[in-house]
């Protein structure tokens, strides 16, 4: 198969890395869904560049199992069996929050944005796997966009370094050996960047 008939799900697609990572993959050829929970107003100049039939923007709430399912059958019925998802959402909490002030309700809606529903995610991009071709299982592949603070940790963000841990090792590596009983060629990455240059953390 043409790599470039893939079709592609890129999770929190509206901004900073997940806009940049659907516009590289469109430049290659790929069907993308970008998914956007609240603002999908950055992804109409990519819809008007390269058209509905190649990119669409669809809404969710990861956090929601009904949301999740939905997103995935809608993915499927415009562009057919989803190949690769790119796990790019998350939330990182502004204002810096040691542990020991740290609120129980910062801490679980953290886990649930950024951990739980990428399981959500996954769970269900292997449930569809489980009946497709074995052209569409060939190519199968979860990448997900952990980072450094994950390894390193970092002061007054355990929440979201915890959950970054964990989606960047315990996760991973355990799909990575999961994946291939349903897809034997079927691949699981994580790529762990500082840092990044977006509106988010750099506004000005």
């Amino acid at each position: 198969m043409d790599r470039c008939t893939q079709r592609t799900r890129l999770t929190g697609a509206s901004g900073g890395i997940g806009l940049e990572t659907a516009d590289v993959f469109l430049q290659q050829g790929a069907k993308v869904t970008a998914h956007y929970n609240s603002n999908n107003q950055t992804l109409q100049p990519l819809i008007a560049r390269y058209g509905a039939d190649k990119v669409q923007a669809l809404q969710a709430n990861l956090t929601l199992e009904g949301d999740v399912a939905r997103l995935f059958i809608e993915a499927s019925a415009s562009f057919g069996t989803v190949q690769i998802i790119i796990v790019n959402h998350g939330v990182w909490p502004i204002e810096d929050q040691p542990v020991v002030q740290m609120s129980l309700d910062q801490w679980r809606s953290t886990l649930d944005i950024n951990l739980t529903s990428s399981f959500l995610v996954c769970r269900e991009f292997l449930k569809g796997l489980q009946g497709a071709s074995d052209s569409v299982k060939d190519y199968a592949s979860i990448l997900f966009i952990g980072s450094s603070s994950g390894r390193f940790g970092e002061a007054g963000h355990a929440d979201y370094s915890a959950s970054k841990s964990a989606l960047m090792y315990g996760f991973t590596l355990t799909l990575k050996n999961e994946i291939v009983k349903i897809a034997p060629k079927g691949r699981v990455n994580c790529i762990a960047p500082g840092w990044v240059k977006t509106v988010i953390f750099f506004p000005n």
